[in-house]
């Protein structure tokens, strides 16, 4: 015998962990990407490197032979090259105490939010002073779980954005079919209160993808929110009749 919430529950916690683990496991093969990156550079440098050292000492050798200079006919292996880079380069940034774990990714961090979770991040400070090299890390308690709804509107129609453009100059956003309307008026000044820029048009302005993002979340948490409350709601119509869903 349970109550029909239980399950419910227990299934958009596991869905919450499992979209927790795959934002992280986002985070770290973004790491990864980054490290095979660098050690291609690392490793086609010192390949070069090699290469004009071995030229030198040919030109040297042919030099002092007086015969014609001939090069090293040994090809660079690259994928031992490139792998020993990798190593190095994974084992200098993992000891970078600047370094941002997978859960702290931009990404992981949308993820989270948009869960409404609470995110605690911590404050790295790098001693200036040697010795002690303790990482006195300040919690800060960063909780953005719900955007600024005010900041998700348009200023000039007061609705949330529907198709969002940012201005390159100013920085402000407005809805595209609002910016248009104020624009048929022939009215050139950024409605945004104390702002400076007098000669807007559709050319100063650009899609925002991000402002679109978080609408969306906005959205997606307003509806989850609200399913949250009516099951809740109906939970509680259950449990006052005295009704429970019998396995």
């Amino acid at each position: 015998m349970y109550f029909l919430n239980s399950n419910t529950d227990a299934f958009l916690s596991s869905v919450y962990d499992r979209l927790r683990a795959l934002a992280e496991g986002n985070g770290r093969r973004m790491d990864e990407i980054d490290y095979f990156a660098d050690a291609v550079k690392e490793a086609k440098a010192q390949v070069h490197q090699k290469n004009d050292a071995n030229n030198a000492a040919a030109a040297a050798a042919a030099a002092a032979g007086g015969g014609v200079m001939t090069t090293a006919t040994d090809a660079p292996d690259y994928e031992r090259s490139i792998q020993d880079a990798l190593e190095k380069v994974r084992r200098t940034r993992m000891a970078d105490p600047r370094r941002v774990p997978p859960e702290e990714h931009a990404f992981s961090i949308e993820i989270r939010e948009a869960l409404g979770e609470k995110i605690k991040k911590k404050k790295r400070v790098r001693s200036s002073r040697g010795g002690d090299d303790d990482d006195d890390d300040d919690d800060l308690e960063i909780v953005r779980n719900n955007d600024d709804v005010h900041a998700l509107k348009c200023p000039l129609t007061g609705m949330l954005f529907a198709n969002p453009v940012r201005n390159k100059v100013c920085g402000h956003v407005y809805d595209k079919a609002g910016l248009a309307q104020l624009l048929s008026m022939r009215k050139t000044t950024c409605p945004v209160p104390g702002c400076s820029n007098n000669s807007l048009s559709q050319a100063q302005v650009e899609e925002d993808e991000q402002m679109k993002l978080k609408v969306k979340r906005h959205k997606t948490r307003e509806e989850a929110e609200k399913r949250k409350r009516d099951l809740e709601d109906d939970e509680d119509d259950q449990e006052g009749a005295g009704y429970t869903v019998v396995d």
